[in-house]
């Protein structure tokens, strides 16, 4: 065979294998997240013949498509609300009460409660979508190809700590989180979630220009030796610059969850603003970062942000929940429960919190919320980890980053 010919058919198994690895390749993320996952919970049902590569790219054209098969097996979470009983409930999710209580192993089926989360299986056939095959894809170039066999693909070099913190204690993805992360980024691609775009969810912390917002300006920040990150600036170019719909002064979790905070210029009526921000942006990912507004409501919190994980969950949007360095409550109780939240929820965390004991101040502006200014995005001075949005921004960008590896390989 003609050496070029035989180069695009290699990349074009390479795609095909991208896709499976991609979709099916994770254990059913989507189970009650305090159980064990037992079964696959995305897998490809059709793949029709695909062109090959375009020359040079290793990129499928974007008109292939492949059908996913998402089991209506997968099961979502509710919050009880008050008044509420199982028949109630199953007739919003259009279930069995019978169903409900072997999810969730109820011994009193009457004994439910206000804040309970049950899990709700889904019953019927599968879902059958549609996505494109470029969606999938991996570029490969022409030089990553050596003697007809895939080399390793070049990694960046990256520190292991931050401030001599170990980034691990800081970017929380263990390897539940890392297969929960894989499906519900398969599970947004099913629906056709921009891969490309990540949003924002939080309150007057995170507004522009302090937060990230520089990186969609070429020549206006510079990454030092954190110089690993560029490409992740370059993929999600569009993203950081973008404040959203869902980034508002003195936002609270519970706002969050009320329609009536939503810009009307922006949402349809009864949408909230993360639902308005999914459907106006189309992101894979969202940061949250929530918690300095909600003072002496604790259970409430807890609740809260328990509902808007979920919704992004169950949305297709990988949801990178955010701790804070102020005790704005009077403690450290938010930060505990966004941790515990992340945890059961098997999602990805970054601990600000974790590493803002080393940044002067803690990194917080004399109102003790907001976090001191770092407007140059440029970490090649020392000034840059002595200031709040110096380190948080980059620790953001790092979780980015480890996001989209685990999700692209």
């Amino acid at each position: 065979m003609h050496p070029k010919g035989l180069l695009v058919g290699v990349m074009g198994v390479m795609v095909l294998i991208a896709i499976i690895v991609v979709v099916s390749g994770s254990a059913s993320p989507f189970d009650d997240p305090l159980q064990t996952p037992t079964e696959s919970s995305v897998t490809i049902v059709s793949t029709p013949s695909m062109p090959a590569p375009v020359e040079g790219t290793g990129v499928v054209p974007t008109s292939t498509p492949v059908q996913i098969s998402i089991p209506q097996t997968i099961p979502m979470m509710h919050t009880v609300e008050r008044g509420q009983n199982l028949y109630r409930i199953s007739l919003i999710y259009g279930v069995t009460t019978e169903s409900i209580i072997a999810a969730n192993n109820l011994m009193n089926p009457d004994a439910i409660y206000e804040g309970q989360i049950l899990s709700i299986p889904a019953d019927g056939l599968p879902i059958v979508t549609t996505v494109d095959a470029a969606s999938f894809a991996i570029n490969v170039r022409p030089e990553m190809l050596v003697s007809n066999n895939l080399t390793n693909f070049p990694v960046p070099i990256e520190p292991s700590d931050l401030q001599g913190i170990p980034i691990d204690s800081l970017v929380v993805m263990p390897p539940m989180v890392v297969n929960r992360v894989q499906a519900i980024y398969a599970l947004g691609q099913a629906l056709r979630r921009n891969p490309h775009a990540f949003s924002k969810l939080g309150d007057s912390t995170i507004e522009n220009p302090h937060f990230l917002a520089r990186f969609d300006e070429p020549g206006q920040y510079n990454l030092g030796n954190y110089a690993y990150l560029q490409g992740v600036v370059d993929y999600f170019h569009g993203s950081f610059g973008r404040q959203g719909v869902a980034v508002r002064r003195g936002l609270h979790s519970w706002s969050v969850n009320d329609p009536m905070w939503a810009d009307q210029s922006f949402c349809r009526g009864g949408e909230t603003v993360v639902a308005c921000e999914i459907r106006l942006h189309n992101p894979s990912f969202i940061f949250i970062r929530l918690g300095s507004n909600d003072v002496g409501v604790s259970d409430v919190f807890d609740r809260n942000m328990r509902e808007i994980v979920e919704f992004c969950i169950n949305s297709g949007v990988v949801p990178m929940i955010g701790t804070k360095a102020d005790r704005h409550e009077g403690s450290n109780r938010n930060n505990e429960i966004m941790r515990q939240i992340a945890a059961d929820y098997r999602v990805p965390l970054w601990d600000f919190d974790a590493v803002s004991a080393t940044i002067p101040g803690r990194g917080l502006d004399m109102d003790g919320t907001h976090l001191t200014t770092f407007f140059a995005h440029d970490w090649r001075s020392s000034l840059a980890f002595q200031r709040g949005h110096g380190v948080h921004s980059l620790l953001a960008l790092m979780t980015l980053q480890r996001v989209l590896e685990v999700v692209t390989g």
